[in-house]
C-alpha cells in the first residue's frame, strides 16, 4: 500500500524544510477554488461543502510552507454559471484547484476542463459517466457515482429479508437520476415492483404523488427526490400522510445530516442504500474521529455527509501538492494518480488509470443516538461496503479512455 509519510492532515516535512520560521508567512498563498451552491433551497448543502473543505484545510496547515487560500464562488446549480465562474477561478483568481462541485457543474466543466488546466476534484456529484465514459484526466471525483450505488442497493436487499418481501415503489424527482434508481431497483432479482411516480421538480405538494405509493401497496419506497430542502419536506409530508406506517422509506444516496436533525424521530424510518460518507464511520476509523472533533469544534454541530467527503476531496488535493512538492498542475495531476490518503470517509486512491475515488459506500438506518454526539441524536448506522465490491474491474473496462 503506498502511503504518504506525513502525520494525520498534515505535519509536513516541506514545511519543515522552509528553515526560519518567518518564511511560510512571507510566501503567497497557494489559491484554491470552491465552486458550489451558496443560495435557494440546496444551499445548506453548499454550506456543509464549504464547512467540510474550511476544517480540513486549517487541520492540515500551510501547504508547501504556504498558507491556503479558499476562493469562493456560486455555482447557482447552473451549467453556464459553473462555466464562468471556473473560468474566472483560473484566469482572474489563479487557483491552482478547484473543489465542491455538484453533478451539474462538473458535467459541464468536463468541456472546458482542458481550457482551464487545473485539478478539479468534485465530492457531490453522482452521473457515472464523469469517471466512466467522459474521465478527462483534469477532473477527479472522491464520492461513489451513481452505477456504485446500483450495487450497495442490491447489497442492502440481500442482507434485509423485509426488503426482499416487499412491495417495491419509486417515488421522486422527474430527471435522469430518479429514472436510474428506478431500473436498478427493477432490476434486482426476485423484487416485486408495483410503480413508480415521477414529480416535477419544482414540486412541493407531494400528496397526489403519496397517493399513489399508497394506492399500489408499496411497504418499500426508494426515494431519488434532489438533496436538499425537497428532500426534507417530501419525507415530513410522507410522515404526516401515513406513507411511513406502511412502508420503508430507502434513501438511494443517503440523507444529510441537517435533514436528519430537522426529522429527528422521522428519520428512523429511513435505510440508507449508499450514503458518500457517515460520521458514525469514527466507530471504526480514527481518522473520521479527528474530523468530526475539529468540525464540531469550528462550526458546532455534527459533520454531514457533504463536509466529510468535501474534506477529504481537499485532503486529496493537498496531500498529492505535498506529494509533487509543487502546485504547478500538471505535477499535481500526476501525484492524485499514485497517492493513498487517510481521509474521514477512510483509505482513499483513485482507481489505476482513471479518476475515480475507490470509496466505500455506507449502508444501514437511521437511528436514535444512547447519547447525543456532537450535538446529534440522531445518525445513520454506518455499515461500509468497500469499493471493490462496488467497482472491481479497472477503469478503461468501465469506459474511461484517458487522453
Amino acid at each position: 500500500m503506498r502511503e504518504l509519510h506525513v502525520t494525520m492532515f498534515g505535519l509536513l516535512a516541506a514545511t519543515l524544510m522552509a528553515g526560519a520560521s518567518g518564511w511560510a508567512s512571507a510566501q503567497e498563498p497557494i489559491k484554491i477554488g470552491v465552486l458550489t451552491v451558496r443560495s435557494g433551497p440546496a444551499k445548506p448543502i453548499g454550506d456543509d461543502i464549504l464547512a467540510g473543505i474550511e476544517t480540513a484545510t486549517r487541520m492540515y496547515g500551510p501547504v508547501l510552507g504556504r498558507q491556503v487560500e479558499l476562493v469562493v464562488e456560486e455555482s447557482l446549480f447552473n451549467p453556464q454559471q459553473a462555466v464562468t465562474k471556473a473560468t474566472k477561478l483560473v484566469q482572474q483568481n489563479q487557483v491552482a484547484g478547484i473543489l465542491g462541485t455538484s453533478t451539474i457543474e462538473t458535467l459541464a466543466l468536463l468541456s472546458v476542463a482542458d481550457r482551464l488546466g487545473v485539478p478539479i476534484i468534485t465530492s457531490n456529484s453522482g452521473s457515472a459517466a464523469i469517471t466512466r465514459e467522459r474521465c478527462n484526466k483534469w477532473v477527479f471525483r472522491t464520492n461513489a457515482e451513481d452505477l456504485m450505488s446500483v450495487v450497495s442497493l442490491q447489497e442492502l436487499v440481500k442482507g434485509t429479508p423485509r426488503l426482499q418481501d416487499a412491495k417495491w415503489f419509486t417515488l421522486g424527482h422527474d430527471y435522469p437520476w430518479s429514472r436510474l434508481v428506478a431500473s436498478s431497483v427493477k432490476g434486482v432479482k426476485n423484487l416485486k415492483y408495483v410503480g413508480e411516480a415521477f414529480a416535477p421538480l419544482d414540486t412541493t405538494d407531494w400528496a397526489p404523488f403519496i397517493a399513489q405509493a399508497r394506492a399500489a401497496g408499496a411497504t418499500a419506497v426508494i426515494m431519488p427526490v434532489t438533496l436538499g430542502t425537497p428532500l426534507l419536506q417530501f419525507i415530513q409530508q410522507a410522515n404526516e400522510f401515513g406513507l411511513t406506517k406502511d412502508a420503508v422509506l430507502v434513501s438511494p444516496i443517503g440523507l444529510p445530516d441537517w435533514v436528519v436533525d430537522k426529522l429527528g424521530p422521522t428519520s428512523t424510518h429511513v435505510v440508507s442504500a449508499g450514503s458518500w460518507a457517515a460520521w458514525r464511520y469514527e466507530e471504526s476509523n480514527p481518522t473520521t474521529k479527528a474530523f468530526n472533533e475539529a468540525f464540531y469544534k469550528e462550526h458546532g454541530r455534527v459533520a454531514g455527509m457533504q463536509a466529510l467527503q468535501s474534506a477529504s476531496a481537499a485532503l486529496m488535493l493537498y496531500n498529492a501538492m505535498t506529494k509533487a512538492g509543487s502546485a504547478e498542475p500538471p505535477a499535481v495531476v500526476g501525484a492524485l494518480e499514485t497517492i493513498e490518503v487517510q481521509t474521514p470517509v477512510g483509505p482513499l486512491k483513485f482507481q489505476p488509470g482513471g479518476r475515480q475515488a475507490l470509496v466505500p459506500l455506507f449502508l444501514g438506518p437511521y437511528e436514535k443516538l444512547d447519547s447525543p454526539r456532537y450535538g446529534a441524536s440522531f445518525g445513520q448506522r454506518a455499515e461500509a461496503l468497500p469499493a471493490s465490491k462496488s467497482l472491481p474491474k479497472p477503469a478503461s473496462e468501465y469506459g474511461c479512455k484517458l487522453k
